[in-house]
């Protein structure tokens, strides 16, 4: 039983799989059946709306016949296929099958389904051998075992189906690909019944703004823009928050397709949109939006600029309308605000301004921006920023809606820099040639705008004999007063303290730094210049080169005037010929201009070589070659230069070119007879320059071996006391003092040649010069002795041997000492023998000139006596011409020592020049027979007699005053000598130069102490106490001098400057001081008194090459007064003239003899 079962069951399975399959079949085929019926549906209805281009009810009505069409098609073709599947309706059943299978296979036929109805009611049927069935059943079995039920199902309608679909596939796909911009898309709308397919509208609408905000009050715009065919009018649908419906408003285009809507003044939020017609459709914008805000304002804003420390400016407020900032960088910027409603946040927000650098890319060149947090109470905000760089700031709110106040105002800020201080060196501007004394005044101007920090002045040497040039500059601190902006600062320069030598050249420069502490301090410095000591022999051969120069255009100058000369005499011999013609020839004129201008050639000469001498005389007084006596002479030297170019000559000049241009030649030989060029008299004054200057260069060079012999005397003096403290074992210092012995060696040889030079200059000279006392100089120098002395002291250094080069050494400086004394002796003897030959012949001239004097008044009472006719007239003129003589030879032998000496003045020159000239009128008057006009020309020179005359006698005073001094007598001179113990010109200058020294010491003490007022301790007022004391030594030795001062006249007091101005200031000072009342001003003060003392200084140097002479008082002799004279006469006058003299010659003080001389004026004025 189990075995047939099995088999049948097997059997029933592979029927029923054979059944679902052809099911599957059938279905596959009625869904391809109803896509194939659907495509051509399809078609049809898409080339209906493509026609048609219907609306959305037709376009529905085709879709639904679609879908009809569809669900139809599978009613057909698929519904019974299912219906099937799910055996509802014409499901066969197996037997069938099995008849089908048998139909299909000849050797089963019915056979398949008889055995499975014989099975199937095998246990139901009666009398049926079941032994019979199982093997019927197996036998067919057997036979259908192998073979295949499917065969039944029809695959070829299958296969037709598929093949028609394929076809209608691709030809659908081929259509609609073709004619998809038609067709396809009339399926595409009917696919899409429910959109609205209509043709697009030939415009587009854009409505701005879409989301703004604004503030509550504002004027509001909306616009919407059509592009392309604008409509005639749009609708604009707007409602504020609060409304339901829109309101509408009808808007029509301007000539830009713009529709425009304004709310004047917007109160409340709103929505909007804008909305045109098209066809039975709208076409509507985007809905735009705008929120109405409150911002947050500024409605107060102050603020203050806090400058930096060290410039001590007051702060400065300021509001917004001043809000835009310029200031210093560094500065601290407070700002304040109060806002129109509470706040949430606030800040500073500061923007510098881009650099523009085209050749840098354009990213590096954005603005950099700084925020700077504010502190917020309420709506009050407080903060502040640092001024470092230029830009923009402004102040960003934050309330607490998030909302941030809108377009802040951008306000400038300005960061100026600190400029850089500025320098002047005022005194010197060039490179400077110090004087002996090594001291170099300066003056410093600087400005800064708010201060300095520092002054310093940097030097180095550059050149020098004696050691090696230096690469580092040393600084020097000079003192600055506190607060000041600009200040012109003096400085006197002691490069003494640095150890200068001779020939020694420092260069050097000022710089001055600003009290900038926030960029750090700049500074600026001046150019720089060199300070060169000259060493003695320099000094000497540059004098002697200039003085040859001088001497040279001097004989030049003489050659000129012979030219001159013999130019006038020719010119008179053509003038004298042409005495008919009434105009010149052109030649003459000629003639007569280059007569002029040779002459004003010899006066620029003359001007040029008394330059020359004031620079040479300037340069010997700074290195204090001279002595005060020789100084002074070579100041009167220069005097006489300016004279020859006097005035008078100038006139006379004047007069004649006037002359000349009237043409007429008795007009030019009129004025050329005033002119009175007198070739002689410019000649002898041109000698006499000369002579003088022959003798003043012998009396220079005395003073400079003086002065060397001294110098290098101290040099081995020097080397005598390093000898006493050297270790002879130190070689480097035996090498050392060997090489100053052998320098001191080849100073006495300069020496020597310079003492050679001396003498033959004195030879040339001649005229009682010294030479005895030359020959005990000489001797007393012994220069091979003292050569060899000193070439044994360096062999014996160099050697070790102390004790011989001590010896040696001390030989030489006695020597060196010896001959300074004896050329002191002679420099004393060239003057004194100057001097007595001149008292001598002043008082010769003085006595001859009174015994003229009243021959000459005799003579004047004799012509009043004569009239016309008279007889003794001729007499007379022989008389008058006796005595002219007589004061020509007194005005020769005043000429003679003239070139000697300078006792005698230009005044007693043109004094007895004038008495001659009356003279000679007298004589032309007499031989006219003219006794009036006579008798005036010799009262006339009677008168220029006397006081040539009081002339002679003051100047005979005042060298017999000087002698009695125990003064050199130098006539003319302004210098006292050891009468005044020294301090004359030369000492006066020093002793100033010293209070100058001691006052820039108390300047720096005080500046040093600078910055304590009202704190100073017990060890600042002890310090205080000693400033003050030195203080009021400076002030009692500059009271000194200015009671020195007072001898000098009015124009000399000018030069110096007023000292007395200086004092009072001191005392004032001393008064701070001492009461400890230390302000600004008192150390201004100070810094007036160190400059005034400068400039003195100065004014000093400038007086001492002045031309104009005073004469110095004389010595007080009390005499008795003359008894009473008769002055109503004319021999009463005379007698108190004379008398006049000879107590001149007793010797009164000057003060007597001005007062005596301006009587004596006033009865000769009276007289005339």
């Amino acid at each position: 039983m189990n075995g047939y079962q099995a088999t049948y069951l097997e059997l029933i399975d592979r029927l029923k799989a054979t059944r679902n399959k052809e099911t599957l079949y059938l279905a596959l085929s009625g869904i391809l059946k109803t896509l194939t019926s659907t495509i051509p549906v399809i078609i049809i209805i898409s080339i209906i709306e493509l026609i048609a281009q219907g609306d959305i009810p037709f376009r529905l009505m085709l879709f639904s016949s679609l879908v009809a069409s569809v669900v139809a098609f599978l009613g057909i073709f698929l519904l019974p296929v299912v219906a099937r599947a799910t055996g509802i309706k014409h499901l066969p059943d197996l037997e069938l099958i099995a008849l089908r299978i048998g139909v299909v296979y000849p050797d089963i036929k019915d056979k398949l389904c008889n055995s499975l109805q014989l099975i199937k009611n095998l246990n139901k049927q009666k009398g049926t051998s079941q032994a019979l069935a199982v093997a019927a059943f197996s036998n067919v079995y057997s036979i259908a075992q192998n073979k295949d039920f499917d065969a039944i199902i029809n695959k070829q309608s299958l296969k037709k189906v598929a093949l028609l679909f394929l076809v209608f596939f691709v030809l659908s796909t081929a259509i609609f690909g073709i004619f998809s911009s038609s067709l396809g898309y009339s399926f595409y709308r009917i696919i899409n019944w429910n959109q609205s397919f209509l043709p697009p509208p030939p415009f587009t609408l854009t409505i701005e703004p879409i989301n703004a905000n604004v503030l509550r009050g504002d004027k509001v715009l909306i616009t919407v823009k059509a592009q392309g065919n604008a409509p005639d009018f749009i609708e604009l649908h707007i409602k504020e928050a609060q409304q339901e419906e829109f309101d509408k408003y009808t808007l029509r285009p301007d000539s830009g397709n713009i529709y425009r809507y304004e709310i004047s003044s917007i109160k409340n939020s709103v929505q909007f949109f804008g909305r045109a017609a098209w066809y039975n459709y709208f076409i509507d914008t985007e809905k735009g939006n705008i929120l109405v805000i409150d911002k947050p304002n500024i409605a107060a804003f102050n603020g203050r600029i806090i400058f930096p420390s060290y410039t001590k400016l007051a702060p400065r407020d300021f509001d917004e309308k001043s809000a835009d900032i310029s200031a210093l960088k560094g500065s601290l910027v407070e700002l304040s605000i109060n806002a129109n409603k509470d706040l949430s946040s606030a800040e500073i927000v500061f923007e510098t301004a881009p650099e523009i650098n085209s050749f840098v890319d354009s990213t590096k060149n954005k603005a950099d921006t700084t925020h700077f947090s504010m502190n917020v109470v309420s709506r009050k905000a407080n903060g502040s920023f640092r001024v470092n760089k230029s830009g923009t700031y402004y102040i960003r709110l934050k309330d607490k809606d998030g909302q941030e106040n809108e377009a802040p105002v951008r306000y400038s800020v300005i960061a100026q820099n600190d400029d850089y201080p500025s320098i002047a060196l005022l005194e010197p501007i060039t490179d400077v040639r110090l004087g002996e004394s090594a001291q170099l005044p300066m003056k410093i101007a600087i400005a800064d705008d708010y201060g300095f920090s520092s002054l310093k002045l940097y030097y180095r040497l550059v050149e020098s004999k004696y050691t090696h040039p230096e690469e580092k500059y040393s600084v020097v601190n000079i003192p600055l007063l506190n607060n000041e902006t600009s200040a012109e600062v003096p400085y006197l320069w002691n490069l003494n303290s640095i150890g200068i030598s001779p020939s020694d050249r420092y260069e050097f420069y000022i710089e001055v730094a600003d009290n900038d502490i926030i960029g750090g301090p700049k500074t600026a410095r001046t150019r720089t210049l060199t300070a060169r000591l000259p060493s003695l022999d320099e000094v000497l051969k540059e004098t002697d080169k200039e003085q040859k120069k001088i001497e040279k255009e001097l004989e030049n100058t003489l050659n000129k005037i012979d030219e001159v000369k013999k130019d006038v005499e020719d010119l008179n011999k053509e003038l004298m010929k042409a005495n008919n013609k009434k105009e010149l020839d052109w030649k003459q004129i000629k003639k007569t201009e280059d007569i002029l201008k040779k002459q004003e050639e010899i006066n620029k000469k003359i001007q040029e070589i008394q330059e020359k001498l004031e620079d040479v005389t300037q340069n010997l007084e700074e290195n204090k070659v001279l002595s005060p006596e020789t100084l002074e002479k070579y100041l009167e030297l220069q005097k006489l230069l300016k004279e020859i170019d006097s005035p008078e000559l100038r006139l006379l000049q004047k007069r004649m070119e006037e002359a000349m241009k009237q043409i007429p030649p008795e007009e030019l030989q009129k004025a050329m007879r005033e002119f009175k060029f007198d070739e002689e008299e410019f000649r002898k004054n041109i000698e006499r320059t000369m002579k003088i200057l022959k003798r003043l260069q012998a009396e220079q060079k005395v003073d400079a071996l003086t002065k060397r012999a001294e110098e290098l005397l101290k040099k081995q003096e020097e080397i005598q006391k390093q000898l006493e403290n050297t270790n002879p074992s130190d070689e480097s210092k035996r090498n050392e003092i060997a090489d100053k012995q052998k320098a001191n060696q080849e100073e006495l040889n300069n020496i020597q040649k310079d003492l050679q030079d001396l003498e033959k200059l004195m030879k040339e000279i001649g005229d009682q010069m010294p030479m005895k006392e030359l020959d005990k100089a000489k001797e007393a120098l012994n220069p091979n002795d003292t050569k060899q002395q000193m070439q044994n002291t360096q062999n014996s250094a160099k050697s070790g041997d102390f004790n011989e080069a001590k010896g040696s050494c001390k030989n030489a400086a006695n020597n060196l000492k010896n001959f300074a004394a004896q050329m002191q002796n002679l420099k004393k003897e060239m003057n004194n023998k100057v001097a007595q030959e001149a008292m001598r012949k002043l008082k010769k001239a003085i006595d001859d000139m009174l015994k003229l004097s009243k021959e000459q008044e005799e003579l004047k009472e004799k012509t009043q006596k004569c009239d016309y006719n008279s007889t003794q007239m001729p007499g007379l003129a022989n008389k008058q011409a006796e005595i002219s003589e007589a004061i020509s030879n007194v005005a020769s032998s005043l000429m003679e020592l003239s070139q000697k000496s300078f006792a005698v003045t230009p005044q007693m020159a043109a004094l007895m020049g004038e008495a001659l000239k009356q003279m000679q009128i007298a004589v032309q008057n007499m031989a006219n027979m003219n006794p009036n006009q006579a008798s005036k020309a010799q009262s006339s020179a009677m008168s220029a007699m006397n006081k040539a005359a009081m002339e002679m006698q003051a100047m005979l005073s005042e060298m017999q005053a000087r002698q009695s001094q125990g003064a050199c007598p130098n006539p003319g001179g302004q210098g006292q000598g050891k009468g005044q113990g020294g301090q004359g010109n030369m000492g006066f200058m020093d002793r100033l130069q010293s209070i100058a020294n001691q006052q820039q010491a108390i300047n720096k003490a005080m500046q040093e102490m600078n910055g304590n007022e009202g704190r100073l301790s017990l060890e600042q007022r002890a310090q205080l106490g000693r400033i003050a004391g030195e203080q009021g030594r400076a002030q009692k030795s500059l009271e000194e001098l200015a009671n020195e001062q007072k001898q000098f006249t009015d124009n000399e007091r000018k030069t110096l400057g007023d000292l007395e101005k200086v004092v009072q200031e001191m005392k004032e000072v001393v008064s701070d001081l001492k009461t400890g009342n230390i302000t600004s001003e008192t150390l201004k003060r100070q810094e007036r008194i160190l400059s005034r003392l400068l400039d003195a200084t100065r004014s000093i140097n400038d007086r001492d090459y002045e031309k104009k002479r005073e004469s110095r008082p004389g010595v007080d002799v009390i005499r008795k007064s003359p008894g009473s004279i008769d002055l109503s006469t004319q021999e009463g006058k005379s007698k108190a003239f004379q008398e006049f003299l000879k107590s001149i010659q007793q010797g009164y003080t000057k003060d007597y003899e001005e007062l005596i001389r301006q009587y004596f004026e006033s009865l000769q004025k009276i007289e005339n």
